[in-house]
């Protein structure tokens, strides 16, 4: 019997253990640049290991033209930081602080936080959608 629920077990993981591993995720987000109105919304695609997070960007820009990027980061407990690196619009040194809105404000759920780049600030908010 013993030998039966291992061999199970065993044929469960190997199935299944990657997809189990590996959630993937679609997160509909909106960049908004500090030093005026220019910005842009798409969806990010992430997958998350542990605490690890990584994955791709498309986002819009409001001049109708797509931005691409990397994502990679961490997460702990709610809070979320995320480098967003090889973006098609050259900034560098990017990294967004996330975490659940706080306070008076007009987002009630979700992610909200400020993405420093070398030269520029912005603001990112994200929903996650799980199983895409």
């Amino acid at each position: 019997m013993k030998k039966l629920a291992f061999a199970a077990t065993t044929a469960a993981l190997l199935c299944c253990g990657p997809t189990l591993a590996l959630a993937a995720e679609q997160w509909l987000v909106t960049e908004e640049n500090l030093g005026g109105v220019k910005g842009g919304q798409g969806n990010w695609s992430v997958t998350r290991e542990g605490n690890k997070i990584k994955g791709t960007a498309d986002i819009q820009s409001d001049n109708g033209s797509m931005l691409t990027y990397k994502i990679e980061g961490e997460v702990n407990g709610s809070n979320y930081t995320v480098t967003l690196s090889d973006r098609s619009d050259d900034k560098k040194g990017c990294v967004w602080n996330g975490h659940p809105p706080s306070g008076a404000g007009s987002q009630q759920q979700g992610l909200v936080g400020y993405a420093e780049c070398e030269g520029t600030k912005m603001i990112l908010r994200a929903s996650i959608f799980a199983g895409k």
